[in-house]
């Protein structure tokens, strides 16, 4: 396995676009590294730049101690997973497997002996005599993977190689790559636009907006402690809500006031508020859909029992572990991710308390997190 490093690296085209804006990043040996964000964010031409397909237009990549950035593809020994699975439909999983070895003219007993252990860590051992014709979307995915699996290379390139799959293949196949993962102990650099890919198979995840990198961090950290508006928007599912609110105080409490609402801020919110003057500011309140809550929080969480958003509900969704329901409040939309037995129906007004340890506040211009906790990975964001 290898570890990567990119400096500074950027891609433009003669048209002047620019797809990828100065991206650094320390990718280590054996990490399972995710590139996030929505269509159009840079993160496949990323890929594509370490994989030698697309030229590096400034900035250095290396591999272990070598700079890359003029090597073939061929000879940066990596592998890459494709999302069309990339087989020859005319050769059997096991011809598959072998092909990358025999063009490399490799011994056939090392060749067996890597087809058959790749196969059997894959669970298609009784596959390799099929044709791809013959096999589900999750074995032909299986067979491309095991494709490069066996050329050990010094690291996995995946390009969104689940999103040709339903979503209980996708779950399945999640496990899998995980699995793989550790028992490989491979240098892994993966690229998705699902949010619940990243957060469930990433020990870092790359988070990507129009070709610049917004946050590098773990999983747990990029959902509790997003660096600004667009992140903390992007990782969760329902979205966060964010409510346009004014920061007010009355005998001596830190209020955020809307839609003729308002709720209580705790002492760490109130400090950060006062202490960067946004006192008679508008600032964006952020609420992840599982922090609000139908029944009273516990004591001990300031303003436990006044600290409520109250909005109608226009749909309700009962998916059996959980009940979302969704309305409106001034043209924005709210979603609360409820307990099972939760008797709201639509048509009824929610009247929903607020988990005020777990909101988010952001500044109005610059969208970032106002309570964001500075990271060792801040290096690769940028915070203005």
């Amino acid at each position: 396995m290898a570890s990567l490093t990119l400096r500074n690296v950027c891609k433009s085209y003669p048209n002047g676009f620019h797809a990828v804006k100065d991206f650094s990043l320390d990718i280590q040996d054996g990490e399972f590294i995710i590139f996030v964000g929505p269509s159009g964010c840079g993160k496949s031409t990323t890929l594509r730049m370490i994989a030698g397909l697309e030229d590096i237009s400034s900035g250095e990549l290396w591999i272990d101690d070598q700079l890359v950035n003029f090597l073939e593809p061929k000879n940066r020994d990596l592998s890459m997973v494709f999302q069309n699975y990339a087989l020859y439909p005319h050769m059997s999983v096991y011809d598959n497997m072998a092909f990358s070895l025999k063009v490399r003219k490799m011994d056939k007993a090392e060749i067996d002996r890597r087809v058959h252990e790749a196969a059997r860590i894959l669970e298609i051992e009784h596959l390799l005599d099929r044709k791809p014709s013959a096999l589900s979307g999750g074995q032909k995915q299986r067979v491309a993977i095991g494709s490069v699996i066996v050329r050990q290379p010094k690291a996995y390139l995946m390009d969104e190689p689940l999103s040709n799959l339903d979503a209980k293949l996708r779950t399945q196949m999640r496990v899998e790559l995980s699995k793989l993962h550790e028992r490989l102990k491979a240098t892994i650099i993966y690229v998705t636009h699902d949010q619940v890919e990243a957060m469930t198979l990433g020990t870092r995840i790359v988070v990507m907006k129009a070709g610049i990198i917004q946050q590098v961090a773990s999983p747990s950290d990029l959902y509790q402690n997003p660096v600004n508006q667009f992140v903390a928007g992007f990782i969760g599912s329902p979205a966060m809500n964010f409510i346009e609110t004014k920061v007010e105080r009355q005998d001596g409490d830190v209020y955020l006031s809307f839609s003729g609402q308002r709720i209580k801020m705790n002492a760490n919110c109130s400090r950060k508020l006062l202490d960067n003057g946004y006192l008679g500011r508008e600032v964006i309140l952020g609420i992840r859909p599982e922090d609000l809550h139908d029944e009273p929080l516990f004591e001990g969480n300031p303003g436990y029992t006044e600290n409520q958003i109250c909005f109608p509900v226009q749909v309700r969704e009962m998916l059996g572990a959980e009940v979302l329901l969704h309305g409106e409040l001034n043209g924005t939309t709210l979603a609360a991710k409820l307990r099972p037995g939760c008797p709201i129906q639509a048509g009824e007004t929610a009247r929903l308390y607020v988990d005020i340890s777990r909101i988010k506040l952001f500044d109005t211009r610059s969208e970032n997190n106002l309570l964001y906790v500075r990271s060792q990975y801040d290096e690769n964001i940028r915070i203005s």
